[in-house]
């Protein structure tokens, strides 16, 4: 074989590794694009649910003391017929808000923080407001209308569902007077990080929440 065969041969077997070498490179950078996409849906799904969880943790935490009253002072008393002696602590009551209160620190008074609070909705913000201070503190933005629902039940066994009606739909006094657990659902729509799978990543919790001093003897 001639030396100018030769050149062209090794030449040819260059080109030829070369290319094989940007295959596989190319290969090798579409599977690491893919798993870092991935990643970054789980990892903007897992803050979503974190987010709503968050959120409903420290509802439940709050809802949990609604119309805890232990000198007996801070809060009226239902004189019935709907469920006698029971503290009238939820003051109002919608699909999509909740406004509850508590003698927290029992001084038969409602003037602490977390004594009389709000969670409502703004369009697609969840929100948080103290009397205290009276002023809206935004939880989540969820990206989604009405993202915060409640459910109101009373104590029976099983439970019975009591319905808001009225224009706006709230319960009536009382209704509110019997309300013993309350179902809380929140609903987050965020942005997919992926240019391949663009659809927005939805996320939802959900608890009941049982008042504690609203135990089945008192229905």
């Amino acid at each position: 074989m001639s030396a100018r065969r030769q050149r062209g041969s090794a030449l040819l077997d260059t080109l030829v590794g070369t290319l094989t070498s940007l295959l596989v490179l190319g290969a090798i950078l579409g599977l690491f694009s893919a798993q870092e996409q991935a990643q970054g849906v789980q990892d903007v799904y897992g803050a979503s649910q974190t987010v709503t969880r968050t959120v409903i943790d420290l509802m439940s935490r709050e809802l949990r003391m609604a119309s805890y009253d232990p000198t007996g002072t801070a809060l009226a008393t239902s004189p019935g017929p709907s469920c006698p002696g029971v503290k009238q602590g939820i003051v109002s009551a919608t699909p999509t808000s909740v406004r509850f209160q508590q003698d927290l620190d029992g001084d038969g008074l409602l003037l602490s923080p977390g004594e009389d609070v709000t969670y409502d909705v703004l369009g697609t913000q969840v929100r948080r407001t103290d009397a205290t201070t009276g002023v809206p503190v935004v939880l989540v933005d969820a990206a989604v209308q009405n993202p915060l629902t409640f459910l109101y039940f009373d104590g029976s066994n099983p439970p019975i569902q009591l319905v808001p009606g009225g224009t706006p739909p709230q319960l009536t006094a009382a209704q509110r007077n019997c309300v013993a657990k309350i179902q809380v659902a929140i609903q987050a729509s965020l942005p997919s990080p992926s240019p391949s799978a663009p659809q927005p990543l939805d996320s939802m919790a959900e608890t009941m929440v049982a008042i504690r001093n609203r135990s089945l003897a008192n229905f």
